[in-house]
């Protein structure tokens, strides 16, 4: 039976996840953690996939959706420590963890700082430096900066759509469009998206790498325009379980733009048959 649930879970400094479940309840469970735009609600057909077969778990970062405010000293490392206790509240000893871009980094050092708690992870279109960019991103960054000049629905928007592949934007309308709408439905404040974007500039996992014990999968988007490819060979040399398979035709947002692609590989990780 597919069941579903939203609630809050109560953070030990007085803060709060929203948080949704779904899928199988006695399935193995999977904790998803977004990138910088949008909410838990916009996981989409992704989500949907994996929650055929998976206990998804999806929840709002501080600063974003329905969750409290981000504090300003927020980093990759104090949302790995947010996610961990979501878990905690849920009674969840031990998860998989999916994490994508800035969810990614927080993933890395959820997986490092707790190893005992995350099973199999996967780390999607996530630099080990946040400031590892390709060569020529830096206009992107700042074309993806610009956005925080709009007002905070269009600025969630912006963003949450400037990272997808200039294809998928062509070929997908409807489905950008979709994206776009769900961003804007509950914007974070341009204060809590600058501290976001500032932990993420700040996030350097590099030299505990070597720590992450869990079997990884790396996905990168094809057609990435922000991340570095040297990135993620210098991942897989510093993880001593990790492995790499490139999203084809895929921009940043891979979860996004090959939901069923992204899924197969993550469902395929976890050994779920």
């Amino acid at each position: 039976m597919i069941v579903a649930s939203a609630d809050f879970a109560r953070l030990p400094d007085g803060g709060r996840l929203a948080y949704e479940i779904r899928g199988p309840e006695r399935a193995p469970p999977i904790l998803l953690l977004r990138p910088l735009g949008g909410s838990l609600a916009s996981w989409g057909a992704f989500a949907d996939a994996l929650a055929t077969r998976l206990r998804v778990i999806a929840f709002d970062a501080r600063g974003t959706g329905q969750s409290s405010a981000a504090p300003l000293a927020t980093s990759t490392r104090s949302m790995s420590k947010d996610a961990l206790a979501l878990l905690d509240a849920l009674g969840i000893e031990r998860a998989h963890a999916y994490g994508i871009s800035l969810g990614g980094m927080a993933a890395t050092w959820l997986a490092i700082d707790a190893p005992a708690r995350v099973a199999r992870l996967v780390l999607a279109s996530t630099l080990p430096r946040g400031t590892m960019l390709r060569s020529g991103a830096a206009l992107r960054a700042l074309s993806v900066a610009r956005c925080l000049a709009r007002p905070p629905p269009e600025a969630e928007a912006c963003l949450a759509t400037r990272v997808l592949s200039r294809e998928f934007q062509r070929t997908h309308p409807l489905e950008v469009a979709r994206i776009r709408a769900l961003a804007a439905r509950r914007p974070a404040s341009r204060r809590a998206l600058l501290i976001l974007l500032a932990a993420a500039a700040r996030h350097d996992a590099t030299a505990r790498l070597g720590d992450v014990r869990a079997d990884t999968l790396l996905i990168a988007g094809e057609r990435d325009r922000l991340i570095a490819r040297g990135s993620q060979r210098r991942m897989l040399a510093r993880m001593p379980r990790a492995r790499l398979e490139i999203a084809p035709d895929a921009g940043h947002d891979v979860s996004a733009e090959a939901p069923e692609w992204v899924a197969a590989r993550v469902l395929s990780h976890v050994s779920v048959e």
